[in-house]
């Protein structure tokens, strides 16, 4: 969804920023945040709002619904969170009652840390981690059992170069989720971005997005 190219942001968020901006007249400008702080850096005023594969259909590790504390945008990309582990424990690891009471990370923050506490349960041991990439080494080096993290993360990594020795474990399936825009309550931009998503729709912008970033599977097309 974002990341670094060389010295150049790229990726199906970050182009589809610029794409809403260039719409808007704005010039948009990329600032790196610590996940878990995200809502202190928007009610701040440092960002104007949060875009980087942000799941609106959920609650925090609080019990609150995300949506009570940020406005939306439509939803833009459909996704999941899934379960990954060693190649080597995949065969022992591919159940929810197999994950009670194991050891796990996800990215402070995330909607896959609720699922990792969930599936944990009482007798886990979760460990947070400031970013997702940093979950996968938690699991690769074997300090955790198991970590949870988006799918659309996953499948770009999981199994490939540096993490050929992680899996996805399949026999887990956990309930879909949508990525939306989240903005400061009250924001006029809500509004001004849900018309130039709607725009970008019709001119087969966001097609080809997902296209080059292959998350055509993933794209949302009716906007509501």
């Amino acid at each position: 969804m974002n990341y670094m190219e060389g010295d150049k942001l790229v990726g199906f968020d970050t182009e589809f920023a610029e794409a809403v901006c260039k719409k808007l007249g704005y010039t948009p400008k990329f600032q790196l945040i610590e996940w878990g702080n995200k809502y202190m850096e928007l009610d701040s005023g440092a960002i104007d709002c949060i875009w980087n594969g942000f799941t609106f259909n959920c609650a925090d590790d609080d019990g609150i619904q995300r949506k009570d504390k940020v406005d939306f945008s439509y939803a833009y990309m459909n996704n999941e969170q899934v379960v990954i582990v060693k190649k080597d424990a995949l065969a022992a690891l591919n159940t929810e009652a197999a994950l009670a009471g194991k050891k796990c990370s996800a990215e402070a923050g995330s909607a896959g840390e609720g699922v990792a506490k969930t599936l944990m349960g009482e007798a886990g041991q979760y460990i947070a981690v400031t970013a997702q990439m940093n979950a996968l080494t938690e699991v690769k080096s074997g300090n955790v059992d198991f970590v949870v993290l988006d799918k659309t993360l996953a499948l770009s990594v999981v199994g490939q170069g540096d993490y050929a020795d992680l899996a996805i474990a399949d026999g887990i399936t956990i309930e879909s989720e949508q990525y939306a825009i989240g903005f400061k309550k009250g924001s006029e931009l809500t509004e001004k971005v849900n018309g130039a998503i709607k725009e970008l729709a019709a001119d087969g912008t966001l097609t080809e997005l997902a296209e080059k970033y292959n998350l055509s599977n993933y794209l949302v097309t009716e906007y509501k």
